[in-house]
């Protein structure tokens, strides 16, 4: 899919490593760190020096346009010892500075914050094991091996699907892809290959819906987010928040793959802020 900033060259090591610190950060605990004590570096055995190169380094790379912006902070010993935002969160249709609320996207780091994490519960909770067959939870996933596919594959990654459906035909909607899925054939035999897939952690969110009774959402809200005090983490962005949602693509770019039926010509509201980014749902 088009990015917002596609001219925008790609990040060199030290950057997307600090991208994804601030990434990180930023979302799984922005909350918790308005609470924690600001604290001179020293006191938790940091350097203030080598923090100060940060400074540099951020603005680097918003010069180098690899990132328009970010926020980095750092914690030690339950104190903030940095916390900054740079640069601008959005660039179009007008210019917005990033700020240390700003709430990102986490993209596919949902897989392992919200996906495996509901997972593991799961796994604790013995409502289910890593080497149960995937069948066992969604009997309509049998045949060509795949009643062979064990949870464990799945979130490795080692389950032989593709990474995707295949999206040349049109289609949208949860119960149309729970359809696919039951006819989506292996590409490979179970446990062979490592192959990225997002259909692997498809499935095991409908596990997760199955198993619990809840929806993935809704699970992970009451298991994970809720009990961490991560109120601004979540799959649905309150409509107070969107405001502070760092843009990520428009819906021009999102509404191609159904012809156009995210296409629009309006300023703000040609932006995805906070919204699902998978066509199929449009």
């Amino acid at each position: 899919m088009t990015s917002i900033h596609h001219n925008f060259r790609p990040l060199s090591k030290g950057a997307a490593r600090l991208c994804a610190l601030a990434l990180l950060l930023a979302l799984s605990i922005q909350t918790s760190a308005t609470n924690l004590p600001l604290a001179p570096p020293a006191s938790v055995g940091m350097s203030a020096r080598q923090l100060a190169r940060i400074d540099s380094a951020v603005a680097d790379s918003i010069a180098k346009n690899e990132l328009p912006g970010g926020v980095v902070l750092i914690a030690r010993r339950g104190r903030v010892v940095w916390r900054k935002a740079y640069g601008s969160r959005a660039l179009l249709p007008v210019r917005e500075a990033m700020t240390t609320d700003t709430i990102f996207d986490l993209a596919s780091l949902t897989k392992i914050i919200a996906t495996a994490t509901s997972i593991m519960i799961l796994v604790e909770r013995g409502q289910l094991r890593l080497s149960d067959p995937v069948s066992l939870y969604l009997p309509e996933l049998k045949g060509e091996s795949r009643d062979r596919i064990t949870i464990e594959e799945l979130m490795l990654h080692r389950s032989g699907y593709a990474p995707d459906f295949d999206l040349s035909e049109k289609w949208s909607g949860y119960d149309e892809a729970m359809k696919r899925l039951a006819a989506e054939p292996l590409r490979n035999p179970p446990d062979t290959r490592f192959v990225y897939s997002d259909i692997n952690y498809i499935v095991l969110g409908e596990v997760v819906h199955r198993v619990s009774g809840m929806t993935l959402d809704e699970f992970a809200r009451r298991n994970i987010f809720e009990p961490l005090g991560m109120r601004e983490t979540g799959f649905r962005p309150r409509a107070e928040l969107r405001p502070r949602i760092a843009p990520t693509e428009t819906k021009r770019a999102a509404g191609n793959y159904l012809g156009g039926v995210g296409d629009k010509t309006s300023t703000g509201d040609e932006w995805l802020r906070g919204e699902v980014h998978d066509p199929t749902s449009y």
